[in-house]
């Protein structure tokens, strides 16, 4: 029995380091560059598995060699791996451009990763039954992610989704129902309650704002800026420790699954995203995806470090 089980991408990242964006038409020429393992599932199920959680990954891969590369990675994360394998199909692919400040821009190949099905979920019922949460995320395709979702609700299994990439067009309110707690940042979050937020405060009032399209709560991250929430009766956000980031990508993985590992431990929403936006920027001051998500002994020594900023509630 895996404590989390997550439904979702499996890729290989292929990142290029930018000493500054090139204009349209010009070519500028990398400081750096590296192939690793990514993909939104992927990266959750590691930064959740580097916590010391159990942590089972249902997805798929081409027949090819990033197939046989990205397993071999997955295997020693320690993660319980139920990997479709798909003939006649390329593994996911993402092409991640890394400014000088950390910033990027991301070009998704789904390959593989849009091959998951209902009823490939469906053979794996069992696995998401016996979890106590099921992370999700918008790199398969939706269908796949609703059959996870209502296996994992007839079992009270709790159901967290990442609405990345923002969907095109948005989901509607029935679609949002499905899942228990929505983590879209600040963007996303837009697209779904029509506001904007720029600040922690107008944040806890986007998710309040959110909750009351289906969701039972909804946790806005916010970047360098932290995340806001509102779940069931808590409400209030959490500032980002203040860090030289080096690179972004990732770090919203890294902060849904941790938020997975505490949530399953018994944590409080409010002590579960204290650590999850903790280990999400300790992610940001390390190079890679998967690669940057900290172990429980990095997490817990940056917060002794840390000036943490305290918690404000309601």
């Amino acid at each position: 029995m895996s404590d989390i089980v997550v439904v979702g991408s499996v890729n290989i990242d292929l990142t290029t380091h930018l000493p500054r964006w090139p204009q349209i038409g010009e070519t500028v020429t990398a400081t750096r560059t590296q192939a690793g393992l990514g993909g939104k599932g992927a990266n959750q199920a590691v930064a959740a598995a580097r916590l010391g959680a159990k942590v089972s990954l249902i997805g798929a891969v081409g027949a090819d060699g990033f197939g046989q590369q990205v397993t071999a990675l997955l295997t020693e994360a320690n993660l319980d791996l139920i990997l479709e394998t798909r003939p006649g199909e390329a593994t996911g692919m993402a092409f991640i451009d890394v400014g000088p400040g950390g910033d990027n821009i991301i070009r998704l190949a789904p390959g593989a990763n849009a091959s998951l099905t209902p009823d490939i979920i469906l053979r794996h019922a069992p696995s998401i039954a016996r979890a106590k949460i099921l992370l999700l995320q918008n790199e398969i395709p939706l269908a796949a992610s609703l059959q996870a979702a209502q296996i994992a609700r007839r079992h009270g299994v709790t159901v967290i989704m990442d609405p990345a990439p923002a969907p095109q067009p948005m989901w509607a309110a029935d679609t949002l129902a499905h899942f228990d707690i929505l983590t879209p940042n600040a963007h996303e979050a837009a697209l779904i309650s029509g506001h904007t937020p720029h600040s922690l405060i107008e944040g806890e009032m986007t998710a309040s704002a959110l909750t009351r399209l289906g969701p039972r709560g909804a946790i806005v991250t916010m970047g360098a800026q932290g995340a806001a929430w509102q779940i069931d009766a808590s409400r209030g956000h959490k500032a980002a420790p203040k860090v030289k980031a080096v690179d972004t990508v990732g770090a919203g993985d890294c902060f849904n699954g941790t938020l997975a590992v505490f949530l399953a431990e018994g944590a409080t929403p409010e002590q579960a995203i204290q650590m999850a936006v903790d280990a999400a920027a300790l992610a940001t001051t390390r190079a890679g995806a998967a690669a940057a998500a900290p172990k429980l002994s990095d997490l817990l020594g940056f917060q002794a470090e840390q000036a943490s900023p305290p918690l404000t509630t309601h």
